[in-house]
């Protein structure tokens, strides 16, 4: 099976009923794992939700904020939403911005690679011991974990949920080849970003834990604008990839292919509130370097580079500086068009 034929969208919808809607037609259109992002609605009850009024299709994290709960709370919410799922649910954890775990959560942010690989050490333990009655120990920097006289009597479909995790640098994708059992790309990566950076930490991950390649799982992320007006599809996306300029977390991705000017541009219109000159910072070669947009051949050629490199693809929809009505009708193209039943 190719990665084609292994299709994963985002769980789309402003409303609960949109929300199911829109999994239900891509459930039905043959598409492998719907994921749930966290950041307006908690990325664990929309997958739970989910698993409820779904069939076949996969349910999952994508991602939960690892830091802003416990690994005991994050292996109990897994195997609760496997359990109803039927044994369809994957555990998509990620570090989340600095600035929103420190400001909003009140957590402890530290070195993201080394903290999250500990979260994801810890939870995968606890899961895999919770039916045993032993006790769970667990010891790292930022984890001390001592559970005794626990036992989940709650039947599980499988030993253990799989464990994803997001990343966009070289050390977070290093860190997911030595512990995770598949890695989401990032919504806004070129071609090379993803030759030269993702793939080559992953496999140094991989090769340093002794796992072979075939036990990883790497799903890329292609932003997918597909409209047959091919300047309205490059305005969507533009305004998509502003948004992470206006981050400095990323400005490597930007550095890579000599767009560090544009990324200063859009974060200094963004602070000084200039909000039309954030996406006027982003040229179009920007877009057809980091997304996939326009008529659906030309989106459907971008989509295949990337999956000569995938064993599955995640398609997003532009997703920011839009309406709710514009992300729904890209989101709903990118199935009809990629949904591998159709």
């Amino acid at each position: 099976m190719g990665a084609l034929d292994r299709i994963s969208v985002a769980a789309i919808g402003t409303t609960v009923a949109d929300l199911e809607a829109e999994t239900l037609r891509a459930e039905a259109a043959g598409v492998e794992c719907v994921w749930a992002p966290e950041l307006f609605r908690s990325a664990a009850t929309q997958a739970a939700y989910l698993a409820a009024k779904t069939e076949r299709i996969d349910v999952a994290t994508g991602i939960v904020w690892a830091f802003t709960r416990s690994p005991f709370i994050h292996a109990v919410t897994a195997l609760d939403i496997d359990e109803m799922a039927g044994g369809r649910f994957r555990l998509g954890m990620g570090a989340g911005v600095k600035r929103l775990n420190e400001t909003w959560h009140n957590a402890d942010y530290g070195k993201p690679a080394p903290h999250l690989r500990e979260a994801i050490e810890a939870t995968r333990l606890i899961m895999q011991q919770a039916s045993l009655g032993e006790p769970i120990r667990y010891e790292g920097d930022y984890y001390d974990i001592d559970i005794k006289g626990w036992i989940r009597p709650h039947p599980a479909p499988r030993e253990s949920v799989p464990i994803y995790t997001a990343a966009v640098q070289g050390g977070m994708a290093r860190m997911a080849g030595d512990v995770a059992d598949g890695l989401i790309g990032h919504p806004i990566q070129s071609l090379r970003w993803i030759d030269e950076v993702v793939v080559d930490a992953f496999e140094t991950g991989l090769a340093r834990s002794g796992r072979e390649r075939k036990d990883f799982d790497y799903l890329p992320t292609v932003c997918c604008a597909i409209d047959d007006d091919e300047g309205r599809a490059i305005e969507m996306a533009r305004r998509t990839i502003s948004f992470y300029a206006t981050v400095k977390t990323y400005m490597p991705l930007w550095e890579l292919h000599g767009f560090a000017d544009n990324a200063v541009a859009a974060g200094d219109a963004f602070r000084r509130g200039d909000l039309a000159a954030v996406p006027a910072a982003i040229s179009d070669e920007m877009v057809d370097t980091y997304c996939a947009a326009g008529p659906l051949d030309k989106v459907r050629a971008r989509v295949e580079q990337t999956a000569e490199r995938a064993d599955g693809l995640f398609l997003t929809p532009p997703t920011y500086f839009i309406s709710p009505e514009e992300l729904s009708e890209f989101q709903n193209r990118i199935i009809d068009a990629f949904g591998p039943g159709l």
